[in-house]
């Protein structure tokens, strides 16, 4: 019996551990890297296209710089760095498509590219759906004036207490971004 005990609780721990969910991805919010360098950017193919520094001019943040980034497709990745060099914001800005009533969107194809850049940068989950859903609810507005959804799609914020945001947007600045402060 004392040789079974130890057996069993091993097939045990294995049958646990194999239905274990899949560990969450590593955020790019909040550290010092280089997004060329991630598994996202191999699969989509980011070419670095230069670093403009921030000024007191600059929307948004008045310090630290950001990199952008043009994607395989066309897409435009961009990311604000503190000036201690962490990933403060992120931004996946695609081609506008146009739809209904004048307004512009992403384009179908796009929703999965969009998620999974999310997830990418955040390190929380996110569907194509959820994003396609996003875009809905702005469109359904029927605003060209305004860019993204009153609700963003995720909120949430880190140990430290930093408040983090997801968003989609459409008309001036179609894609997904997420990041610090972002209302």
């Amino acid at each position: 019996m004392r040789k079974l005990v130890p057996a069993l609780l091993l097939a045990a721990c294995s049958v646990a551990a194999a239905g274990a969910a899949e560990p969450r991805p590593a955020s790019w919010l909040g550290q010092k890297l280089d997004p060329a360098q991630t598994p996202f950017c191999r699969a989509y193919g980011c070419e670095f296209q230069g670093v403009r520094h921030n000024t007191q001019n600059t929307m948004g943040w008045h310090d630290g710089t950001q990199r952008t980034y043009r994607l395989r497709s066309g897409a435009r990745l961009q990311v604000d760095l503190r000036p201690a060099g962490w990933i403060s914001n992120a931004f996946l800005l695609f081609p506008p498509q146009p739809v209904a009533g004048g307004l512009h969107a992403l384009a179908p194809e796009h929703h999965a590219p969009a998620a999974e850049f999310l997830s990418a940068v955040t390190g929380r989950r996110f569907s194509a759906g959820a994003v396609a859903a996003c875009q809905r609810a702005r469109l359904a507005l029927n605003t060209p004036d305004a860019y993204g959804p009153t609700r963003p799609l995720s909120r949430w914020r880190t140990p430290g207490g930093l408040p983090f945001v997801a968003r989609c947007g459409i008309n001036s600045q179609v894609g997904v971004w997420a990041g610090w402060m972002q209302g």
